[in-house]
């Protein structure tokens, strides 16, 4: 590969990069075929000669890249290593492009449920976040300040290609948004420690949606405050905490009737 190219692709592995070029990397092949199958912009594919020529994988891959009329490069496993934001590279990593989040329920519909993610900072508990919500087939998440970037490479492959699905907005003013939600009807559930409701005792119908905090210090009080009720999930054993990741799937099964 050449130098600038290289160059590239190693910028996309910070926010500003990618924000400047528009542009992020999808990492492995299952990535990059959840990216094609949902018809998601790439830019072009570089796949090592060694996963081409030692795996079927590899070959299915190409014959999905060309039939998408997506350029695609050969490299070496050296030139992937430099490249590829992981320790241990897939063999294939595609740019992708930015492009406006697209919801999979009418646009003129208000989607059901809701999710608000506010300071959620670590890439693997968002990445695992969207797969989830993506699981139960929630319409809109919205990122509000402190969240991590959705684009970075770990919350891209903690998605597991939800990414490509959802409808992902970022918000510069949570309180706005929480605000305007509820005025028009919509209940919210902060996920607190302290909640005063059950995940039982989440209504399965109507508007509503879940706020979810940073992983240690929760969600600011000043959010906390306008939103419509508390909700905790209860444990019984030692463990100081719950995982972040795996108490919005327990919340999202409760409010989403599954």
């Amino acid at each position: 590969m050449e130098k600038n190219r290289i160059k590239l692709y190693r910028s996309l592995h910070k926010a500003g990069g990618r924000d400047e070029r528009g542009l992020f990397l999808v990492e492995g092949p299952e990535l990059i075929k959840e990216a094609l199958r949902e018809g998601w912009p790439l830019e072009e594919v570089q796949i090592t000669h060694s996963f081409v020529e030692e795996s079927h994988a590899g070959k299915e891959l190409i014959k999905l890249i060309d039939l998408a009329d997506v350029p695609y490069y050969l490299c070496s496993n050296s030139d992937m290593g430099r490249i590829s934001e992981t320790k241990t590279p897939q063999g294939a990593i595609a740019l992708a492009r930015y492009r406006e989040p697209v919801s999979r329920v009418n646009s003129e519909e208000e989607p059901e449920i809701i999710v608000i993610c506010t300071c959620i900072s670590d890439p693997g508990n968002l990445g695992t976040i969207l797969r989830t919500a993506d699981w139960f087939g929630i319409g809109r998440v919205i990122l509000g300040e402190g969240s991590a970037d959705p684009f970075a490479p770990k919350v891209v492959r903690a998605s597991a290609g939800s990414i490509f699905r959802l409808k992902v907005e970022s918000a510069n003013d949570t309180k706005a948004i929480i605000k305007r939600e509820t005025k028009s009807g919509r209940k919210l559930y902060a996920a607190t420690t302290g909640g005063q409701l059950l995940p039982g005792e989440l209504p399965q119908s109507g508007l509503r949606g879940l706020v979810m905090g940073h992983e240690t210090k929760g969600i600011p009080d000043d959010i906390l405050s306008i939103c419509t009720e508390t909700v905790r999930v209860g444990g019984r054993g030692k463990t100081e905490s719950l995982n972040l990741a795996v108490a919005a799937g327990i919340l999202l099964n409760a409010v989403s009737n599954e």
